[in-house]
């Protein structure tokens, strides 16, 4: 990491600066510089990266990042490239560590979040994101992802910006994907995941999920979720409790997520053994008829319900009065059902 002090927590210093002011010089006091306000708005990428050094253009400095980095399609390696660059940005994030959970004021939350946006392009980035994993940077994104002591927006806002980070990471198709997955279960991603979609707002909770979905759509994930009895039902518990929170504020896109999580399970557990196991798991809720008003609305959604009371229950009368175009004939596999529809 040559692009990373030794420690975090070292200051940096101001060494020079690209020229973005008119400088004069007046004949009686030759010493005496003055100089116009920057217009940060106007400012290239590669000099706003190196402004980043200035700690009283850098909170502007960041934001003005975060506005460009559509345009700027090698921000990413622009910023992990760029000397001290990455350091800066951690320093944003650790300084509300010690405020964590309920003393971080909004503004220094939409500090660090922007910060972390930042994180969010690299980590979409297949050349840096390999870089952030064998860094491990992500750990330093952690603490926002504990369960908290209360609910405040400023901790909402950090937990989804992170959340996000993560999201970014979880390309498992590309050519470092096993890298990826491999640093998420070694840090228990899974279970902080859990964590968020327990207690985080909906936005929250289905990123959270959305993460899970696509750790259990790994056979090397799958493995790991179904290691021992106490991750399973941890899982499916969390999981029961999210339908439960659905029941009450229905989410279509989240319901899906919640689904694919399940059948992904059972999907596993029907080849291996009985699933007994998820049969007192899963909410009655799902197959009552409560979400039917939603799920008819995407035939996918439909489907994927379907093959799961398939596989926890057999081939047994499905309660919910469905389109029979919009459900899956009794040889339609799991993945199929999985294949489409991925975030």
């Amino acid at each position: 990491m040559e692009n990373l002090p030794e420690s975090p927590f070292t200051d940096t210093t101001l060494t020079s600066l690209p020229s973005l002011c008119n400088t004069s010089t007046s004949p009686s006091s030759p010493v005496v510089t003055q100089q116009n306000p920057l217009d940060l708005g106007v400012a290239t990428p590669n000099q706003l990266v190196l402004l980043l050094r200035d700690v009283n253009l850098r909170e502007e400095v960041i934001d003005q990042l975060v506005k460009k980095r559509d345009a700027c399609k090698d921000l990413a390696l622009l910023v992990w490239n760029t000397f001290n660059a990455v350091f800066i940005l951690l320093q944003e994030v650790i300084a509300v560590h010690p405020k964590l959970p309920s003393m971080v004021t909004m503004r220094e939350s939409t500090r660090a979040c922007n910060a972390l946006a930042l994180f969010q392009v690299m980590a979409n980035n297949p050349e840096t994101r390999r870089e952030l994993i064998k860094a491990q940077i992500p750990c330093y994104f952690y603490p926002f992802l504990f369960k908290p002591g209360g609910k405040d927006k400023p901790l909402e806002y950090l937990r989804l910006t992170s959340l996000g980070v993560l999201g970014f990471l979880t390309r498992f198709d590309d050519p470092y994907g096993n890298e990826v997955l491999d640093f998420f279960m070694d840090t228990e991603v899974v279970h902080l995941c859990l964590e968020c979609m327990d207690v985080g707002d909906e936005l929250s909770s289905k990123v959270a999920t959305l993460i899970v979905v696509k750790i259990l759509m790994q056979p090397k994930g799958m493995n790991y979720c179904c290691a021992s009895a106490q991750r399973f039902y941890l899982i499916v518990q969390v999981l029961y409790r999210v339908v439960e929170k659905l029941s009450e504020k229905p989410c279509l896109l989240h319901l899906k997520y919640v689904i694919q999580c399940y059948l992904s399970l059972s999907g596993v557990l029907r080849f291996v053994r009985p699933c007994d196991a998820l049969t007192s798991q899963v909410p009655p809720k799902l197959f009552d008829g409560t979400f039917t008003d939603i799920v008819r609305t995407d035939p996918e959604t439909s489907r994927m319900l379907y093959l799961l009371h398939v596989n926890i229950f057999g081939y047994q009368y499905f309660p919910m009065n469905q389109d029979s175009n919009n459900v899956a004939k009794p040889d339609t596999t799991v993945q199929k059902a999985m294949g489409k529809g991925k975030k």
